[in-house]
């Protein structure tokens, strides 16, 4: 869909008329019940790692369908999206919008993600924050609302494209493109035959893993393991490196370790010393350390830093 100055801002919902223009074209916003949203938390270094994940991702959500997916950061997390193009268009057109007024398409919860009050769609409801998602609920839900003013609205960069399912190809075109095919598909069939055992040998190996190490069958659930434990792991690394640093000093006579503890996160040692000066070298020596805590009180030197 390209880009058209003309274009005027117009907020569609599922189940509210509206009167349209065949003149004009349109950025539209898409209403809630257009998409299904999850707002997820995942190890994972890039947005177009997540984009690969999205459909692994709302398996056990969408109703059958062919869907499309989107995605972007929201701080720490993502918000994914998933939405059926061919469902969206047949709205659209009962609505009186044809593909080609259609200049570009965005969600509400890119463009009101940002609202500190309800605002009103209709009559009867509203489009509201709860959890970081924007989503449509009755307006006797909340105590007040502003109505919907789109006039200057400033459009994010978060557009989407609807592909689109048009059938206008001739029978003479038809039978072009199906001797292309078939001429296309006998090239290709004798690779696939040659191929299909390595294919099926490379398939099966990670279920082969998993099954062997009694691992979850999906990738992202065991990068979420491998994160959990490369997490614990380094913590130990920390606390027995910590730990014998302290059980090397050098002690004096009266000297000695009154209090060691091991927490999660969190190493605390108290040690009994002779004197401040005798505190300052001691501290001198774990000076490597980033210490969280460190006083020397009554005798004892109290230290404590993150593992």
């Amino acid at each position: 869909m390209g880009f058209r100055k003309t274009a005027l801002p117009l907020f569609v919902d599922l189940h509210t008329s509206i009167d349209v223009d065949k003149e004009k074209y349109f950025d539209l916003i898409l209403a809630p019940s257009f998409y299904w949203i999850k707002h997820v938390s995942i190890p994972v270094k890039s947005l177009s790692e997540v984009k690969r994940f999205l459909p692994s991702l709302f398996e056990d959500t969408l109703p059958a369908g062919k869907y499309s997916y989107y995605a972007y950061q929201d701080g720490d997390a993502y918000l994914i999206f998933a939405y059926n193009d061919k469902e969206i268009l047949d709205v659209l057109a009962e609505k009186g919008i044809d593909p080609e007024q259609i200049n570009r398409v965005y969600f509400s919860q890119s463009e009101f993600q940002g609202i500190s009050q309800a605002v009103a769609i209709d009559e009867s409801f509203v489009l509201d924050i709860q959890d970081r998602v924007v989503v449509k609920i009755p307006k006797e839900f909340v105590d007040s609302a502003i109505p919907l003013d789109l006039q200057t609205h400033a459009f994010s960069d978060h557009a989407i494209t609807l592909a689109r399912y048009a059938h206008i190809a001739t029978t003479k075109s038809l039978a072009k493109f199906a001797l292309f095919m078939g001429a296309l598909i006998s090239i290709f069939v004798l690779d696939w035959i040659v191929t299909k055992e390595k294919i099926a040998e490379f398939d099966d190996a990670p279920l082969r893993l998993y099954a062997e190490h009694k691992l979850p069958a999906t990738r992202v659930q065991n990068e979420v393991i491998f994160e959990t434990f490369q997490k614990r792991y380094m913590q130990q690394i920390s606390m027995r490196q910590n730990t014998g640093k302290i059980l090397d000093l050098k002690l004096g006579k009266n000297e000695y370790v009154s209090f060691f503890e091991v927490q999660e996160k969190r190493l605390k040692v108290e040690i009994k010393l002779a004197s401040e000066k005798r505190a300052f070298d001691v501290a001198k020596a774990l000076q490597d350390k980033v210490f969280q805590k460190e006083e020397y009180k009554n005798g004892f030197l109290r230290l404590e830093m993150e593992l």
